[in-house]
């Protein structure tokens, strides 16, 4: 017994040995591992405590129109900054004061960047000179925030090219998270649209940066460093604005689109589109509203209509159709057939009906596109049979994007196969007649017509098209068509009559100053009224353009569509007075 009590005291001592080398032991492995091991982390973030890394950002290349006037170009702005981590919560009533914020937004633009430590936080675009300079004022008891000098996007023209041109707009947090952050900053803006969207990293430029020491307050003290930002390259595109603005009054009532193209160069003259909409409503502050409204527009105000819009193309398709009879040698321009104001299958099929009830009479090719006479091209399709239409019509370019710089839309070719497999269902001879004349499940672009009309201007030598001027400077792709040149001849012909006669369906584009050739369409599109198309060339010697002219449901090709193809023609021919003849 007093065995034990002599050694219960040596045993303690002992067991309080180990505690303090095992205390001692877990310090020196915290140390280690907080010196050695997460040593470079720590230095980081004490780094990142002293260092500020502001920003400086580049101006955004010019966007112009081939004379040289600016569609898009970037402005001097004041914006203010706020860094979170030097920011104090006790200064947000004097800050929302300031800038007429509530509390509420100023937190919640504070909390956005959580993940993106001593990021500077935009918190108010484009704030006057008066403000800004109040602010830099204050600056001592505003912790952590700054004004700094940026720029705001400008669009001169409005929604006159906002189409075209586009929108920028500012980065998502997902984008942030996926972008190259040496690129992309948190406040960054980006395209969005057009040729702003297609062309961001040639137009954006190369952020500099200054490297500010700052004390415990988050207040400057020295400039470490600095590196000036590289400023963005400018465009040039091939349209011509002062004509693009000129069809803002060419489509007063209606929703619709217009399409020029130059056919010697294969320079997009002008991409028109209506209804529009002010891209300066997705880069000027205080206009959510507005741009909420373009968003949901029931009007479809951010869909470009001239290169993504789909439609049946009525009679104007019926140039598709001659080519490829032509072609394939059905009929000779000299086929005549008889139309009594409808055509039928049998003694007891359904009559399909000519749009002149009173019918045509007897017809040849020329008439027939003069007059648009759907019975002739009745008769042409049942010769045709649907498979081959539909070849010819793919190898003009339907049913495929036009290779362009923006996204435009292909459209839809259907056949047999086509509806089998989409369908399941049978194809009709009926559907053959339809689609013959523009309409059955035919779908095309404006854009899609330009070309049709610039192949049988040019006896399809045209060049892809363009709209930038710089892709001049490459190598362009010929869309050479294997159509033979009487086919192109006849064509020519028959639109030529369509304008030029007293019974052509285009006689309301007749100017006084030269010759044209087109062709009018009038597409069924129910429930509502039909879209009117209007589509040629001018002058008809020597071609200089190629147009279309598309009228959302404008009722009637050779009334609405062909009137505003005559005033198109009228103001290219002021603005660029060709000597024609």
């Amino acid at each position: 017994m007093n065995f034990f009590k002599l050694r219960i005291p040596n045993v303690r001592l002992y067991l309080l040995q180990i505690g303090v080398l095992g205390t001692f032991l877990s310090l020196l492995v915290g140390l280690f591992h907080t010196q050695v091991i997460q040593g470079p982390y720590y230095r980081r973030a004490s780094e990142q405590n002293r260092i500020r890394l502001i920003r400086l950002e580049a101006p955004r290349g010019n966007i112009y129109d081939r004379n040289g006037l600016v569609l898009a170009t970037s402005r001097l702005a004041y914006h203010v900054y706020a860094i979170p981590e030097d920011f104090s919560p006790e200064d947000t009533p004097i800050l929302s004061k300031l800038l007429g914020l509530h509390e509420k937004v100023i937190r919640e633009r504070l909390s956005e960047a959580r993940h993106a430590s001593f990021t500077p936080i935009l918190l108010k675009q484009d704030v006057p000179k008066e403000l800004a300079m109040k602010i830099e004022e204050r600056r001592p008891e505003l912790n952590g925030v700054f004004i700094q000098i940026g720029f705001v996007r400008t669009y001169p023209y409005g929604d006159v090219s906002a189409h075209l041109v586009g929108y920028i707009g500012k980065i998502s947090p997902e984008e942030y998270k996926n972008l190259d952050p040496t690129v992309y900053h948190y406040n960054a803006r980006i395209g969005r649209a057009g040729i702003e969207r297609a062309f961001d990293s040639y137009l954006r430029g190369e952020d500099g940066g200054r490297q500010l020491e700052v004390d415990a307050r988050g207040v400057p003290i020295r400039l470490l460093g600095e590196k000036d930002p590289r400023p963005g390259n400018d465009l040039r595109l091939t349209i011509d604005v002062k004509l693009q603005s000129g069809m803002k009054d060419l489509l007063t009532k209606h929703k619709g689109a217009i399409l020029v193209i130059d056919l010697k160069t294969g320079g997009m003259l002008a991409a028109f589109t209506k209804p529009s909409f002010d891209p300066n409503a997705f880069v000027a502050p205080g206009r959510s509203s507005e741009r909420l409204s373009i968003i949901g527009s029931k009007e479809r105000k951010l869909l470009d209509r001239s290169l993504n819009g789909l439609y049946p193309p009525g009679s104007i398709f019926k140039l598709v159709t001659a080519m490829a009879a032509l072609e394939a040698k059905v009929i000779t321009p000299h086929t005549t057939f008889d139309c009594p104001g409808y055509f039928r299958f049998g003694p007891k099929s359904r009559a399909f009906k000519c749009w002149f009830h009173e019918g045509h009479g007897r017809m040849d090719l020329y008439m027939a596109l003069e007059r648009s006479c759907n019975v002739y091209f009745y008769n042409v399709g049942r010769l045709l049979g649907e498979r081959r239409l539909a070849e010819y019509a793919r190898k003009l370019g339907f049913g495929s994007p036009v290779e362009l710089e923006l996204p435009t839309a292909g459209g839809l070719v259907p056949d047999a196969e086509w509806k089998k497999n989409v369908h399941r269902d049978n194809w009709y001879p009926g559907e053959t007649i339809t689609f013959a004349i523009g309409q059955s499940y035919l779908l095309v672009s404006p854009l899609q017509i330009l070309r049709l009309v610039s192949a049988i201007a040019t006896d399809g030598t045209i060049f892809s098209p363009v709209l930038v001027w710089e892709e001049f400077k490459n190598e362009r792709k010929d869309l050479g068509i294997s159509v033979k040149s009487d086919t192109f001849r006849t064509i020519r012909q028959g639109m030529l009559q369509a304008v030029s006669s007293n019974r052509g369906t285009a006689q309301l584009a007749r100017v006084n100053f030269a010759k044209l050739a087109a062709k009018t369409g009038t597409a069924q599109a129910p429930p509502g009224e039909p879209h009117a198309w209007f589509g040629g060339f001018f002058p008809f010697q020597n071609p200089e353009i190629a147009f279309v002219v598309f009228v959302e449901r404008g009722k009637s090709g050779g009334f609405a569509a062909a009137q505003v193809g005559k005033k198109l023609v009228s103001l290219y021919h002021e603005l660029r007075s060709p000597s024609v003849s």
